[in-house]
């Protein structure tokens, strides 16, 4: 209805005094007013300008009221118009008809002219609070289309009387969007239960909720249905569809549980079923089994094909261990259990093992376990093989929390690893006490290295017919000051483990280069220095020429140095090892295998290396007088080198028959106590002062115990 300062009366009747009469009136009461002597022509200036309200006589030519009244409804805007029919009939049937063809009212002649503005103004009033009405409909309605939830109104039984708003993906709302649909009909039935319950909590006035899902071919909707009291005894139901929340919170979880490279759960996610599982099994009696596991030597991988490619390896890993746990192979998976991987680390999975596990069952999970993963991975056109150590520790025998459980099985697996790798271990007492000491080693070696406590000594290496200085070996020795000298193969292999290698590795080269400079600068002849190099360093080409570089900045040429590797090293990766020795070559150095013969270098992958020195274990020199395999091996050896014109050098030469052996077989240089243990640099630059002097061989009680 359109607001105008004045409201425009159209008045129709056929009698001009009667219209005289009500203009004068309606002007003088603040109307304007336009009149009209026939219906026809309300219906026309109605076409032309609705007016506010229409006055319609009954009888008049050319159109009487009623028809006039139901043309004036046909026009745009004039449905809702008030029209007041003025009749001198006030028969029933009269009445009827007034209402039929649309009037809003009707007044009865004679008129009261001054009830009759009243009138006016009153219906004027109830059209204005009737449009008032239909636009709060209409904003509601609108409002209700809008909210994304169904708004339900359901009785104490569970019937749904009215449904102000269908529910978007739920057809049997919009169905019966009319009433006449019960919950039951709504709901799948495992929810049936905690609606009612809800409902009748609801109505003796707890408002709650509860949540349910429906699902549609492979994917599903999840709903949320709180309930609000009413006062009519009945509860209003909202239910909104909660399917992205849902989704949402899943994803955050994942996020938070699991790991996002192999899909497995992570460690907070298997930390909190290890704790889970604790309690079950103290509760019920029973046992649960850890498997630790860590890929040997993974992090190559990374170094010397890139973390795509480690990654991608990681992923396949994860495939084959969940299925080596899920596989049936016809006797279960074992006696007894089931088995849980999660990946906690870069290259570490945990197996967790409830039931009643045993150490048989948990020792045949880690079988199966390395079964998996015997077959190459393919992955950037390599071969790839990985193996697991895997450490094992039983609730209640080996820990009664998870920490400790964790400790211990990480533990074993740490001692499956000195043991050579690519083995289980169950968690004893001993395994604690080697593990609590290697981690003492551990924190005492970082410190000896930030304190300057290792020293650097060198192992002298003769002519085996000469006996004259030819050359010498870089090595390491920590001389801890209360327990004495340690192991140098304790406290590398804990360097390797723990990353720390890298930084003794340049320390290591840096310290021979100041040595080599202060013997060239005393005027002496300084003759090779073998320096071994870490198989961590070797693949990595940033690692090589910060090798070339240490020795650049001291002055001196690459030449002085022989660079050691062992055959394992070189044979993780042919291709890649070769291209490193290539390129280490290219910068000057020489180069030499160390303990050659314990390790599986083909000859077909030996003659491609552009090597320099072949070193014999001492495990082979040590009885080639007692023992002919041995000494057949040795003959091999040497023979190999020198038909591919390599220098060899015997290691661990300890006896006068020893040397005798090698002299005769053609061995070019040895090292072992026989001559001389490892010196330190001064005692060492004593030997090269008197470059003429040939070593005195000591019998071998002499030298016992005293290191190198």
């Amino acid at each position: 209805m359109k607001r105008q300062l004045t409201v425009r009366v159209l008045v129709a009747d056929d009698d001009r005094l009667l219209r005289d009469i009500a203009t004068a009136t309606l002007e003088a009461a603040g109307f304007t007013v336009e009149a009209v002597a026939s219906g026809d022509a309300a219906v026309a200036a109605c076409a032309r300008a609705m007016p506010d309200i229409v006055l319609l006589d009954v009888e008049m030519p050319e159109g009487d009221g009623y028809q006039a009244c139901a043309n004036i409804r046909a026009l745009p805007g004039g449905f809702d118009v008030p029209v007041v029919m003025v009749t001198g009939l006030d028969d029933p049937l009269s009445i009827n008809l007034a209402y039929d063809a649309g009037a809003t009212d009707f007044v009865v002649k004679p008129i009261n002219w001054a009830l009759l503005v009243h009138r006016i103004r009153y219906v004027l009033r109830g059209a204005r609070t009737i449009e008032a009405l239909r636009l709060s409909e209409q904003k509601n309605s609108a409002l209700l289309k809008a909210i994304p939830d169904g708004i339900l109104l359901v009785n104490a039984a569970g019937s749904i009387s009215h449904c102000f708003s269908p529910i978007p993906g739920l057809a049997a709302t919009q169905a019966h969007a009319a009433g006449a649909l019960h919950l039951s009909e709504l709901l799948p039935h495992s929810a049936l239960t905690a609606a009612m319950q809800c409902l009748d909590a609801t109505l003796r006035g707890s408002p709650s909720a509860f949540e349910f899902s429906l699902t549609e071919g492979s994917s599903a909707r999840h709903y949320e249905c709180r309930y609000l009291p009413n006062a009519s005894g009945q509860v209003l139901a909202i239910v909104r569809d909660v399917t992205q929340r849902k989704e949402t919170e899943a994803h955050i979880h994942r996020l938070a549980y699991f790991d996002p490279l192999t899909g497995l759960p992570n460690r907070e996610w298997i930390g909190d079923y290890l704790a889970h599982s604790l309690r079950e099994a103290a509760e019920r009696k029973r046992s649960v089994a850890l498997l630790f596991i860590d890929l040997d030597q993974f992090k190559r991988i990374n170094d010397t094909l890139g973390h795509e490619t480690g990654d991608a390896l990681l992923r396949q890993v994860g495939e084959r261990l969940t299925f080596a746990l899920t596989a049936n192979d016809g006797g279960g998976q074992f006696a007894r259990g089931r088995g849980q991987l999660a990946r906690v680390g870069g290259d570490e999975f945990i197996v967790v093992i409830t039931g009643q596990p045993t150490v048989g069952d948990a020792e045949a999970v880690a079988q199966r376990i390395q079964s998996s993963l015997v077959t190459p991975f393919v992955q950037s056109g390599y071969e790839l093989v990985v193996t697991p150590s895997i450490g094992i520790a039983l609730y209640p025998e080996h820990g009664s929390d998870a920490q400790t459980l964790l400790k211990n099985a990480d533990g074993a697996m740490y001692e499956s690893k000195a043991s050579g790798r690519n083995q289980f271990r169950v968690y004893t007492s001993s395994v604690n006490a080697r593990a609590l000491k290697r981690l003492s080693l551990e924190m005492e070696l970082r410190r000896a290295f930030e304190h300057e406590q290792l020293e650097l000594y060198y192992q002298p290496q003769y002519d085996s017919h000469s006996l004259k200085l030819a050359g010498g070996e870089a090595l390491l020795r920590w001389f801890h000051p209360q327990r004495g000298q340690i192991p140098t193969g304790d406290f590398v292999a804990v360097a390797e483990e723990t990353g720390l290698i890298a930084d003794i590795g340049r320390w290591t080269l840096q310290r021979a280069c100041r040595d080599l400079h202060t013997w060239r600068n005393a005027g002496l002849a300084v003759p090779s220095i073998a320096v071994n190099v870490s198989g961590r360093d070797f693949m990595r080409q940033d690692v090589l020429l910060r090798i070339s570089k240490v020795v650049e900045e001291a002055h001196l040429p690459a030449s002085l140095f022989e660079l050691e590797l062992t055959e394992g090293v070189l044979m993780q990766d042919v291709e890649g090892g070769q291209r490193s020795l290539q390129a280490l070559k290219e910068f000057g150095f020489a180069l030499a295998v160390d303990d050659f013969g314990t390790g599986y270098c083909s000859l077909n992958y030996l003659k491609r290396f552009p090597l320099d020195t072949l070193k014999i274990d001492r495990a082979f020199v040590n009885d080639i007088t007692l023992d002919a395999d041995d000494a057949a091996i040795v003959r091999a050896i040497i023979g190999l080198g020198h038909n591919l014109n390599l220098k060899l050098v015997a290691e661990g030469v300890e006896t006068q028959e020893q040397l005798t052996f090698l002299r005769h077989e053609g061995c070019d240089l040895v090292q072992g106590y026989l001559m001389s243990k490892a010196i330190a640099a001064d005692a060492f630059m004593a030997l090269l002062r008197t470059p003429d002097a040939a070593a005195q061989p000591q019998p071998l009680a002499d030298k016992r115990g005293t290191g190198g």
